[in-house]
């Protein structure tokens, strides 16, 4: 089955919650500590020196992408991770969530449709990925390491889910670097996989340091 995979990602909107079941929930590590950034689209870390903004991109009607721009306002080099979760927004048995080593990809599985979840930015695609029950995430099982950033490693969980994935971020001084994230819609897998390889390739969706 062929899909329109013309995409464009020019007319940017502010972040807000991503269509059901699917919620997508940003947030930040940066010194053992992380920064979840709830539903606003802008937050400023004065101890941490550090901003982030969130933009949405109307790319194509079975892709929601999310652009992220974080700032390093300090006169010195930082390093941070950006931790990208999608969750279920209902809590029914038929969801199936799990990461897929093949595609380099994670899927959710719910009301009979299939949703793919991928990122990037100029350090690389997305490193960690894992998928937790949703009571997991607010409490230290999330971690295998929180001081040094490292999520706790699930490949699947049935049911109300949320998976989750890191991007690394190393920024010089008074440095933006963007970032981008998608969830990715569809009826059948290749038509998912397919736009997931058309957004790796298409050059207007690669971030760029600024």
């Amino acid at each position: 089955m062929k899909t329109n995979a013309y995409l464009r990602i020019d007319n940017e909107e502010n972040f807000e919650y991503s269509r059901k079941p699917l919620i997508f929930s940003p947030g930040i590590w940066v010194n053992g500590k992380v920064y979840w950034l709830g539903n606003v689209t802008e937050k400023l870390l004065l101890q941490e020196d550090l901003s982030i903004k969130i933009k949405q991109a109307n790319v194509h009607s079975r892709v929601e992408l999310f652009n992220l721009y974080v700032t390093n306002h300090s006169k010195v080099g930082k390093e941070a991770k950006l931790i990208l979760m999608q969750r279920h927004a209902d809590s029914v048995n038929e969801q199936f969530s799990f990461v897929s080593p093949n595609e380099d990809v994670i899927f959710h599985f719910a009301d009979k449709r299939i949703y793919l979840v991928n990122g990037l930015n100029s350090n690389g695609r997305m490193k960690q990925c894992t998928v937790q029950p949703l009571w997991n995430v607010s409490t230290e099982r999330l971690w295998n390491c929180q001081e040094s950033g490292k999520l706790n490693y699930q490949p699947m969980a049935k049911g109300s889910a949320a998976s989750l994935f890191s991007l690394d971020l190393q920024m010089g001084p008074r440095e933006t670097q963007k970032s981008s994230c998608w969830m990715i819609e569809g009826n059948e897998k290749n038509v998912v996989v397919h736009l997931n390889e058309m957004l790796l390739k298409n050059t207007l969706a690669i971030p760029d340091k600024k």
